[in-house]
């Protein structure tokens, strides 16, 4: 079976210039972890998600170095999240996208999402245009209506 069959077709995507706050909002106020970061043409540049988030607000790994008492003080990691949310998705997002094409077996989709250790990809056409969206329980729903309800 392909992607194309069971991706999610009308995907809520984000702009490399929209506001961390925006995708907060988004995220919190719908029933997703993450978002497809688009350009101005429909191609994706980047994944935005409440890792990148919460990643967002930790200190640097030079900051560790320079003072670890301080790196380690997780209430003013908190309180960082303010900052943080005035940030673009750009500052945050994960620019090393990797997606698949409407023809991609949802195994080997599955396969990659392990590998890379990813929950959703996202699904591209030839120009590299966002055209859906699948994720591992996508992925798993098919596979159980496919070898255990139809049987």
């Amino acid at each position: 079976m392909e992607v194309n069959k069971i991706m999610t077709k009308t995907v809520k995507s984000v702009s490399p210039g929209d506001s961390i706050k925006n995708v907060a909002v988004m995220i919190c106020t719908g029933n997703f972890s993450g978002a497809p970061v688009v350009d101005d043409d429909g191609k994706i540049v980047g994944m935005i998600s409440e890792k990148d988030i919460l990643k967002a607000m930790y200190p640097s790994q030079q900051d560790f170095y320079n003072d670890p008492a301080a790196a380690k003080n997780f209430d003013a990691t908190q309180g960082r999240y303010t900052e943080v949310m005035q940030r673009s998705v750009a500052d945050c997002m994960c620019k090393n996208v990797t997606a698949v094409d409407t023809e991609t077996h949802i195994l080997e989709a599955a396969s990659i999402m392990l590998r890379r250790i990813i929950r959703r990809i996202p699904v591209i056409d030839k120009e590299n245009r966002l055209v859906g969206i699948v994720s591992q329980g996508d992925i798993h729903q098919a596979i159980f209506k496919d070898k255990l309800l139809d049987n």
